[in-house]
């Protein structure tokens, strides 16, 4: 199908960029509308000057690097990109020169120049092009390691961070690029690379104190965190990783917990003391009384009336010294840092053996026990519920330790599926203002001397682990009250009463 030449010239003039045909001397011999335009609607025969660096660009000579000479010199199509003051504003265009060739014909008298307004095109690739230098100078300066992985699990980038972290210092991207995490032995061996898997697959992780070891074989704590990045059909293309060394972070709080530890044990010297005082004054009366026999008989007691004193004063003995041995072994239990170990707990022994140790009565501290007999064994791991109602009861104290009436009660029911204990006090209760703060790491109304403010953050991520809660609330006429939930034991058998976990 043939155009006509009404039809070109219509189709050219609806384009929204410049047209010009040009000579050799660079006069123009047509324009197109929007190109009419832009001289000033004057008619092309009455320019005196047709020149196109002069009528278009106002310049007073051809650019250096004038597209169209260059086209008439090489033949073909060549381009410039232009900066010009255009009414009053910067403007970019580009410039394009054709050689204008009837079919057939080797040489060419004209050339057609198109220019167009790139202006909003640079402005767009300029902020691009600076967001991207302020994401690369953030991602390069970050403290956290940042870098991504294709879908086979190889690293595609990696940030200087990542250098500090995995021991590789500026040889990390020369080592880290193409590497494959998800073959890696020891990335499998630790649990990662399932992870990474997973979220190649489109589902998000994050990690918390992700145990881990450098290429240089140091042990290390991680916080990481796993992106997947998507294409714009919606489907995973890699993945974004982020990881943030948390090493001296977990150091701080294993040592913390132990001072904390430490800080409750402290609280019963006074009260083990007095524990071990009485039986060793026993045993020593009761040793003393032995040797006497022994001496009066010459070390070899006839008399039967001497015979059962004797074996009354050893038996004695025996008993006093087998107390003292299981108020050392409780005490020395509070400060074992065994690993969570979950199983059936016999929460009435467990709080009968602190109370015990405590000694209400040497701290002048009237305590109220309503323990239910046929509580049902709870789930949990022994040393964490253990120190978790030793700083319930060591914080009671603390909050009626001033007052002349001091109360403590503690008492234990099964509520539906649960078992609660609730530790109560009459002492100041908790102000409003802060209410909402006693469950945050390091904050305490005591003295620097009394507590670190770990004691209520312990006992609340102890109980989250195995599945109970804690509340502290006032209590209407003064006072607080703390309610512990557990959960009952999964297991249909009841642990016996010397199960020796309840004893440990």
């Amino acid at each position: 199908m043939k155009i006509s030449s009404n039809i070109l010239e219509s189709i050219i003039d609806s384009l929204s960029a410049g047209i010009w045909i040009v000579d050799s001397d660079l006069e123009i011999q047509w324009i197109n509308t929007r190109a009419f335009r832009c001289l000033c609607r004057e008619e092309l025969a009455e320019l005196d000057d047709k020149r196109c660096f002069r009528k278009i660009f106002g310049m007073g000579e051809a650019c250096d690097d004038c597209p169209v000479l260059r086209t008439f010199k090489s033949g073909h199509a060549e381009h410039l990109d232009i900066k010009l003051e255009y009414e009053g504003q910067s403007k970019h265009f580009l410039l394009t020169a054709t050689p204008l060739q009837r079919k057939g014909q080797k040489t060419f008298i004209h050339v057609i120049e198109m220019i167009q307004d790139v202006t909003m095109h640079e402005k767009v690739g300029e902020e691009l092009r600076r967001l991207h230098e302020l994401e690369t100078a953030i991602i390069n300066n970050a403290p956290v390691a940042i870098f991504t992985i294709d879908k086979k699990g190889a690293f595609t980038s990696v940030n200087p961070a990542l250098g500090a972290i995995s021991d590789l210092g500026f040889r990390a991207q020369e080592k880290l690029i193409g590497f494959n995490w998800l073959e890696n032995s020891y990335t499998i061996k630790c649990g990662l690379a399932e992870h990474i898997r997973q979220g190649l697959q489109g589902k998000p992780f994050q990690l918390y104190d992700f145990p881990f070891v450098t290429y240089r074989g140091r042990s290390q704590y991680l916080n990481f965190k796993g992106v997947p990045l998507l294409d714009r059909k919606g489907e995973v293309e890699g993945l974004l990783c982020i990881i943030e060394e948390t090493t001296d972070r977990v150091k701080t709080k294993v040592q913390l917990i132990q001072e904390a530890r430490m800080s409750a044990i402290g609280r019963l010297a006074t009260g083990v003391a007095h524990e071990l005082s009485n039986p060793l004054a026993t045993i020593t009366a009761h040793s003393e009384l032995a040797q006497d026999i022994l001496q009066r008989c010459g070390g070899q007691p006839s008399e039967p009336h001497d015979l059962h004193d004797l074996s009354e004063y050893l038996e004695v003995i025996q008993e006093q010294a087998f107390r003292c041995k299981k108020t050392i072994k409780n005490l020395l239990d509070l400060n074992r840092r065994n690993g969570f170990e979950m199983g059936p707990i016999d929460l009435r022994r467990l709080i009968d053996d602190l109370i015990e140790l405590i000694n209400f009565k040497k701290i002048r501290i009237r305590l109220q026990r309503n323990l239910t007999e046929d509580l049902p064994p709870v789930q949990g791991d022994l040393y964490a519920l253990r120190q978790t109602f030793l700083n319930v009861l060591n914080n009671a104290i603390d909050a009626v330790e001033e007052r002349a009436d001091a109360q403590i009660s503690i008492r234990s029911f099964v509520e539906g599926s649960a078992v609660r204990v609730e530790v109560e006090d009459n002492g100041e209760g908790i102000p409003e203002s802060i209410a909402e703060l006693v469950f945050e790491p390091f904050f305490t109304t005591k003295g620097s001397q009394k507590g670190t403010g770990l004691g209520l953050t312990l006992c609340y991520e102890f109980l989250s682990k195995m599945g109970g809660k804690i509340e502290i609330n006032n209590r209407s006429g003064g006072g607080s009250v703390c309610r512990i939930t557990l959960c009952p034991w999964a297991q249909s058998e009841k642990v016996e009463r010397d199960d020796p976990r309840a004893h440990r």
